[in-house]
């Protein structure tokens, strides 16, 4: 749908931080190191993958990758301190199977070897006795070359025969799923229509919903091969995508007066919505913009989902879509208004340019994603607060910035451990206290620095 361009204060803001886009990483824990008693869940988190990366050569882990009900902010966080739970019990285990041989591990509800032989889900409320059994089941390396030896010899013939770039399995399913998917689609004669047809990526899948990319086609592992040749045959773009068009052009119609009151530039909803359940939540959410308590907010993208109901940053908001009017006015009324966002950007601009050039060797940044600006200056405070309280701490090499990071979002929580700049960028939740950032912080010092006093 058409929207309005966005207001300069947004603009302002990216201006800001402009020069730190891009630059996202994670902290290595030093030798040693020992997460702080009383830090937040996602300080300790951070460090806690980056000693299994360090110690067990696990280069991915996430926290509940696949969880789509993640609820509103209190059950978010209570979701990270399961995975804190969780990778907590999966280091012990590990010290028990050293040669797990993992390159990816998620924290999950459920216990899933899947993509290939080094990607495992790990039950998070498992104890150590059933962690350390679900890493040794795993097969021979004999048996393992048996089986990717069948799947790339099924791959070979589905090539040959149909017109597809791409294909892989998610990692919702294990193997022998992903070989039952792979076998059924080997099995799919191709015929005009599909010669016609080249998808960009076709994943086997435990869904067949749609995709956020149009050239993304699902098929479900257990469908038939019928079923498998009719989703090939269909033109997502012009069958799902017009529908999709079609609920957003009502939805300008209908609501896009009310929308331009709150000069609001993005709606959209998720792909697994429906367009009766898309249209709903536009309309409760153009109802509840007529409140002039909304309209005294900065609005970014607004997105309707299925589950969750989320401010995310001093813009930008997810929703439930059956929400009502009247919750969706109290869910945002906390949000900041256009001058206290201001006010905070303006902050946040003379603080930054007070970081510069510090004694410490670090610059401190902020997350540019799903980050408020009143959190930014939090972080940018307690940093000054730390160079004034340590004037003789430098920091270790090759640790070069701090980034202060939303630690309530799994989504922010998951980019932190695994980002692909993590080996010189130190992480830490911009909601941590003092005395757990400085605590944090001092893990990183070179080895001449003072301790904390």
């Amino acid at each position: 749908m058409t929207t309005p361009k966005r207001i300069s204060i947004r603009v302002r803001l990216a201006t800001v931080f402009a020069a730190v886009a891009g630059m996202f990483a994670a902290a290595v824990l030093l030798p040693g190191a020992q997460a702080h008693a009383e830090s937040t869940p996602f300080n300790q988190l951070v460090l806690k993958k980056q000693h299994l990366e360090r110690t067990h050569g696990i280069a991915n882990l996430e926290c509940f990758p696949f969880l789509e009900q993640i609820g509103g902010g209190a059950q978010e966080v209570q979701h990270i301190r399961n995975c804190l739970q969780g990778m907590t019990t999966l280091a012990a285990a590990l010290e028990e199977v050293p040669d797990a041989g993992l390159k990816r591990v998620g924290i999950s509800t459920r216990f899933l070897r899947t993509g290939g032989f080094h990607t495992l889900l790990v039950q998070w409320n498992a104890d150590r006795a059933e962690m350390v059994q679900a890493l040794r089941d795993r097969l021979s390396p004999e048996e393992q070359k048996r089986f990717m030896d069948r799947i790339v010899g099924v791959k070979s013939t589905i090539h040959d025969k149909l017109f597809i770039r791409e294909l892989y399995c998610s990692l919702t399913i294990p193997n022998d799923q992903c070989l039952q998917g792979y076998r059924t689609l080997a099995s799919v004669e191709p015929d005009p229509a599909l010669r016609r047809k080249m998808w960009a990526e076709v994943v086997i899948t435990d869904s067949a919903g749609n995709s956020e990319n149009p050239e993304v086609l699902s098929l479900r592992f257990d469908a038939t091969a019928a079923a498998m040749r009719d989703r090939l045959r269909e033109d997502t773009t012009q069958t799902v995508w017009k529908l999709r068009k079609k609920t957003y052009e009502t939805i300008q119609e209908r609501f896009g007066d009310t929308f331009k009151k709150l000069q609001l530039p993005t709606f959209f909803c998720e792909v697994n919505l429906s367009a009766e359940e898309c249209r709903q939540g536009a309309e409760h959410f153009a109802e509840a913009a007529e409140s002039a308590i909304l309209q005294s907010k900065t609005w970014g993208k607004v997105r309707v989902t299925r589950h969750n109901t989320r401010i995310r940053s001093d813009y930008d908001v997810t929703f439930r879509y059956d929400l009502s009017p009247e919750e969706i006015v109290e869910v945002f009324s906390v949000k900041p208004t256009k001058k206290e966002i201001e006010q905070q950007v303006t902050r946040a601009e003379k603080l930054e340019e007070r970081t510069k050039n510090n004694s410490t060797g670090l610059r401190a940044v902020c997350d540019l994603v799903d980050l408020t600006s009143a959190l930014c200056v939090e972080g940018f405070e307690m940093f000054i607060d730390f160079v004034r309280a340590h004037p003789e701490f430098r920091a270790a090499r090759p640790w070069t910035d701090v980034m202060f990071v939303n630690g309530t979002l799994l989504s922010r929580l998951n980019f932190a451990m695994n980002s692909n700049s993590r080996t010189n960028y130190i992480y830490v939740d911009a909601r941590s206290t003092y005395s757990e950032f400085e605590a944090h912080l001092m893990k990183f010092a070179r080895n001449d620095a003072a301790p904390v006093r």
